[in-house]
């Protein structure tokens, strides 16, 4: 059974990037490095685009051009987020697939610290596991 519902992907996510852009250096940092990405999420099947303005979903997430393109599931996703996945492993043994300049975005990651402090709140607010 996945961790996700479509729906409470959509909500928890909209809420946590929006956050991350409008209150850390998230947001200006993509801004500056004019970097795009668009998750494409199965188990449950969500597109996922996020920007300096903030994220979109669904027919709108697909029909932008990403600079970056990930693929991977809602588990994935949710394990990224509590730190208990590891990203160049998972890359390796194709968990998560990438699509563009990755080395880009990877310089992001330090900045997404804030969002994974925030994620097991989200958990908790979602009724989603946190460990």
């Amino acid at each position: 059974m996945p961790i996700f519902e479509k729906n409470v992907l959509k909500k928890l996510f909209g809420e946590l990037w929006l956050k991350m852009i409008n209150e850390t250096e998230f947001g200006p940092k993509l801004k500056e490095k004019d970097i795009t990405i668009l998750f494409v999420v199965n188990d449950p099947d969500v597109n996922m685009y996020i920007d300096y303005k903030g994220p979109v979903f669904g027919e709108e997430a697909k029909v932008k051009k990403p600079l970056v393109t990930m693929k991977m599931s809602g588990d994935n996703i949710h394990k990224f987020w509590l730190r208990n996945l590891n990203i160049p492993k998972a890359l390796a043994t194709r968990q998560v697939v990438a699509q563009g300049p990755v080395a880009k975005v990877l310089q992001l990651l330090p900045l997404m610290k804030p969002g994974m402090e925030l994620y097991p709140q989200y958990c908790e607010k979602y009724n989603l596991p946190s460990r």
